[in-house]
């Protein structure tokens, strides 16, 4: 029983780092995002056949997948599917960021459809998770039909 109050004060404080950590990542990707979108505004051109804010694509994925993974620690101490959800969620975020970022035109299709499949798989499993989480509640919130006769 010690051990048990052992480990979950370490896991307690590992997460506090890693959020510290991570909020401070976030700071400077967002000031990083900030300093590419001022300099691609303040050289832009309408003549110029390149798209703007393309190059700041990656860092706001960066942004967003690292606020998910906060989101997982601040729910380290919830229930099981709430975490596989949050993490299939990543996941997903993480595939799509590398989507945006493929070039399409050079990609073999033996890695497009991998990828395809692996966002197939992806979605497939967090509906399935959703759903599975969806009747847990219901569950737990309706009154048992037994107690009430």
């Amino acid at each position: 029983m010690h051990k048990d109050k052992l480990i979950t004060k370490t896991e307690d404080v590992i997460y506090l780092i890693l959020s510290v950590l991570a909020v401070l990542f976030i700071g400077i990707e967002v000031v990083d995002l900030c300093f590419v979108f001022y300099s691609e505004i303040r050289h832009f051109s309408f003549s110029d056949s390149k798209p703007l804010g393309l190059s700041g694509v990656p860092i706001f994925f960066n942004i967003i997948i690292t606020l998910e993974i906060l989101e997982t620690f601040k729910n380290h101490h919830s229930d099981i599917l709430g975490k596989v959800k949050l993490i299939v969620l990543i996941a997903i975020t993480a595939i799509v960021r590398k989507i945006i970022t493929l070039d399409i035109k050079y990609s073999e299709y033996h890695l497009l459809f991998g990828i395809s499949g692996l966002i197939l798989s992806l979605c497939v499993g967090y509906y399935f998770l959703a759903k599975k989480d969806k009747t847990l509640s219901n569950n737990l919130n309706s009154p048992d039909e037994n107690t009430n006769q």
